[in-house]
């Protein structure tokens, strides 16, 4: 441990215990952290966080699309999360800056419908079909 002196001195009692409790303390906040990573409901939420974010960020795409008669993405960066917080991989948050341009045409708007459409489908079939394996 800390502090142990190169002659072999012996140690205060009390300076030892409180380093095996400081030890102890943050043995248990791995095991709770590891624990807290590894619970499957946590597990779930954090990915159903992160289907939502990516859906909401296509959601925003298309939005900018179809209502501002066609935007275009310049650019995206990351912002960084304030000092002192814990961060998890996907966590970040993406800016991005758009620009217009000239009018979509009804091509694009009814392939884009139509795609949205089909993965509409494709996750109704899939809800559905795992709903019935378990039944």
């Amino acid at each position: 441990m800390e502090g142990r002196d190169p002659a072999g001195a012996r140690r205060d009692p009390a300076t030892v215990q409180a380093e095996i409790e400081r030890a102890q303390r943050a043995l248990a906040r791995a095991v709770d952290e590891i624990a807290d990573r590894t619970d499957p409901r946590n597990a779930a939420r954090r990915g159903f966080d992160r289907v939502r974010g990516v859906g909401g960020f296509l959601a925003g795409e298309a939005r900018a699309l179809v209502t501002s008669g066609g935007a275009v993405r310049e650019e995206s960066h990351v912002v960084e999360p304030p000092e002192g917080s814990v961060r998890l991989k996907g966590d970040e948050e993406v800016v991005s800056t758009y620009r217009a341009r000239t009018q979509v045409s009804p091509e694009v708007v009814i392939l884009g419908a139509g795609i949205g459409l089909a993965v509409a489908v494709g996750v109704i079939a899939l809800v559905r079909r795992r709903a019935r394996a378990r039944g």
